[in-house]
């Protein structure tokens, strides 16, 4: 399996990105979340229980924590994000999403429209491209309450950062995190040829390199590899399942770094551990390995409420 380094080298393109885009505001999006987006994420991530898709149950249903990335996702891939950064198409999906980290207020509900936010808060050099964090804010439209608060960091694979490297505001610490872990035997999360397809409609998530061979080829890839956030978003309904009693609205804050690749046949799974109880919540400390051994999600962090 290639690293990320080896991708740099066999990557032709280099952009330079300017230091001078930290502390930009990126222009809000809205997003009107229906039933059938809500339904579609969580039928993508095998989530089956009537709280996610049965419409006719008391109180209807409830998104699963981890669907804040649709509206996100507007944001990230807007045309305004673009023209901040004076990106084309190409350069956007050299960025390879290396932590999420979201803090949710309230879980989205069907018919609700939301408007996100973004500030690019760090541009810094690395020696596989330009690391970048962005702070995402999502509200109600009508009434400004807040919804999530996430961070998108990410690395522009092979790129450069023109002029010194920049912070107004750095990314949360993810906090103690374990190295003792209870292994679950079962497979959380098995990657079939269809799973990236399912979830890049139903996310709202789309770069090639997910979905399509020819492309994943190109930016140096042995094959297509699944979306980050949708091993986070996984490990997520697997916290939720087992750490929450399968409500989702306990599940508060999932943090982690994205750190390996999910190839199409791969088998994950989770091993975690309780920190401690914190200001009312239960923090489970958590990582995501493949059949191998190999980090595909390292440093979780997630916040239950009790």
């Amino acid at each position: 399996m290639l690293s990320w380094a080896s991708l740099r080298k066999r990557n032709t393109m280099s952009n330079v990105l300017s230091s001078d885009i930290v502390g930009t505001d990126i222009p809000p999006a809205e997003t009107h979340i229906t039933l059938r987006r809500l339904m579609s994420y969580a039928a993508s991530l095998g989530a089956t229980e009537d709280v996610y898709l049965n419409d006719l149950r008391d109180g209807g249903i409830v998104g699963l924590p981890t669907s804040i990335v649709i509206s996100e996702w507007q944001v990230m891939n807007g045309e305004s994000y673009r023209s901040v950064l004076g990106a084309d198409n190409a350069q956007i999906w050299r960025c390879i999403h290396v932590q999420q980290d979201s803090k949710v207020f309230q879980c989205l509900r069907p018919d609700i429209h939301v408007t996100t936010s973004g500030k690019i808060c760090v541009l810094r050099q690395t020696r596989i491209g330009a690391y970048i964090a962005v702070r995402l804010d999502t509200s109600a439209a009508d009434t400004g309450e807040a919804i999530a608060e996430s961070w998108f960091c990410g690395i522009f694979l092979g790129d450069n950062v023109e002029g010194p490297d920049r912070s107004i505001l750095e990314p949360p610490d993810l906090g103690p995190i374990g190295d003792e872990f209870i292994p679950d035997v079962a497979p959380m999360l098995t990657v079939s040829h269809a799973l990236p397809h399912l979830y890049s409609e139903a996310a709202t998530i789309w770069n090639p390199i997910h979905t399509e061979r020819s492309a994943a080829r190109q930016a140096g890839l042995d094959d297509t590899i699944l979306h980050g956030t949708c091993t986070w978003g996984a490990a997520g309904l697997w916290i939720v399942r087992n750490f929450a009693d399968g409500d989702p609205t306990r599940l508060t804050r999932l943090g982690a770094r994205m750190t390996g690749k999910a190839f199409v046949g791969s088998e994950l799974f989770m091993r975690h551990r309780v920190i401690d109880i914190h200001n009312g919540a239960k923090r489970v400390s958590f990582q995501v390995v493949d059949a191998d051994n190999r980090p595909v999600l390292s440093n979780g962090l997630a916040e239950i409420d009790l």
